[in-house]
């Protein structure tokens, strides 16, 4: 952890805080990350597809997507 860098930044209330900077590796990736090499059974990859398109198609969300009244 001593490797992070944190920058000093002004929260709402004009206070100082000290917040986490860019911990990403710099540079662009090599190849693109195919992510049916990381699901083993064809069910894992139904279940991902579902759980991923739920957010898009679904009439029943969850969480913070919840709405009393549709848009």
């Amino acid at each position: 952890m001593d490797d992070y860098v944190y920058e000093e930044k002004e929260d709402s209330e004009g206070k100082k805080v000290k917040v986490l900077g860019p911990t990403y590796e710099p540079g662009k990736p090599e190849e693109r990350d195919d992510w049916r090499a990381k699901l083993k059974t064809r069910d894992d990859m139904v279940g991902y597809l579902k759980t991923a398109l739920r957010y898009w198609y679904s009439s029943e969300w969850y969480g913070s997507e919840k709405r009393k009244q549709e848009a």
